[in-house]
């Protein structure tokens, strides 16, 4: 299963022989059978899994379905899981289809295609998609374009959350409300796991001792390439590693020798933040573009020199 993805043939294009390590736990077998149609050696390290609580999630529908009443004029959607979640609540209470209907009667917005997608099955479709900087600045400024004065907006949030969006919004005389169905953990608990199986996903789940182990075979040169698909894949395993103290040496160590690949600017930016310079950022920010793109770059000089290390 390659998305739809029709991939180049690896007579022209290879991995051949690369360890390429896969730090996504969601659909971490589909990665890795993608690597391998390249020539590559996946090295599956998922470094974060989500938690969720069907407790405090069916509190959180009832408090934004009382939101809804009171009208709403944007709903912004950031994660697929997040759909699912906050919907399976829904129809355990009984208020899902109550749910639907006032989410009919509001700009729908889909960080990236995942919500979009789960929004689809759920019946509701996005009416504005995120096109293509979806960092918190460009849901902002496109929030902000689209008049955002006097308007109430609803943010359903991935496992964190950002103050920026919300100043920015607020800012501009927003009316913001904001909620989580799930949070990010080095482990995914029952609930994350009936959430992603609804999603039909593959996941393989994290474990802070085989990330450890992995950092020390980027140390020994055991690893040339990490592909990183979320944002929360790279800042749990710098939280990890900021544990152990191994912060600044696994900086250097991806720097000088492994090929780093983001799969789009979200992710690219969070690892700037972590002083993590980018090698391959794919035009289409989707992973069988973004493991062609990881086979170009290492047929170009730059990329050749750096595997060698």
């Amino acid at each position: 299963m390659t998305c739809g993805i029709i991939l180049p043939s690896i007579k022209e294009l290879s991995l051949s022989g690369l360890v390429i390590a896969v730090t996504a736990s969601r659909r971490a077998e589909e990665l890795a059978r993608i690597i391998r149609s390249f020539g590559g050696v996946p090295y599956l390290v998922p470094t974060v899994g989500i938690e969720v609580n069907p407790r405090l999630n069916k509190e959180t529908v009832l408090t934004t379905i009382k939101r809804f009443k009171e009208k709403v004029d944007y709903a912004v959607f950031m994660t697929g899981p997040g759909v699912y979640s906050l919907m399976s609540s829904a129809r355990d209470l009984k208020l899902e289809g109550d749910l639907l209907r006032m989410l009919q009667e509001v700009q729908v917005i889909a960080r990236s295609a995942k919500p979009k997608e789960a929004l689809a099955t759920c019946g509701l479709k996005a009416k504005i998609t995120i096109p293509n900087d979806n960092t918190f600045e460009g849901i902002g400024k496109l929030l902000v374009s689209m008049g955002v004065s006097g308007k109430k907006v609803y943010i359903f949030w991935h496992g964190s959350h950002s103050s920026y969006l919300r100043q920015t919004l607020e800012d501009q005389g927003a009316l913001v409300f904001e909620t989580h169905t799930y949070t990010y953990s080095t482990d995914v608990n029952e609930g994350g796991a009936e959430i992603l199986k609804m999603m039909g996903y593959e996941y393989v789940n994290p474990n802070e001792a085989r990330v450890i182990k992995f950092i020390e075979d980027i140390f020994a040169s055991k690893v040339d390439v990490i592909t990183f698909t979320s944002p929360p894949a790279v800042s749990q395993l710098f939280t990890i590693a900021s544990k152990h103290g191994l912060v600044d040496s696994l900086v250097k160590a991806l720097n000088k020798s492994v090929i780093v690949v983001a799969i789009g600017p979200a992710t690219l930016k969070v690892l700037k933040e972590n002083d993590v310079y980018v090698d391959v950022l794919p035009e289409y920010y989707k992973m069988g573009f973004m493991i062609k793109a990881l086979a170009n770059f290492v047929g170009t000089s730059d990329g050749m020199t750096k595997a060698k290390k």
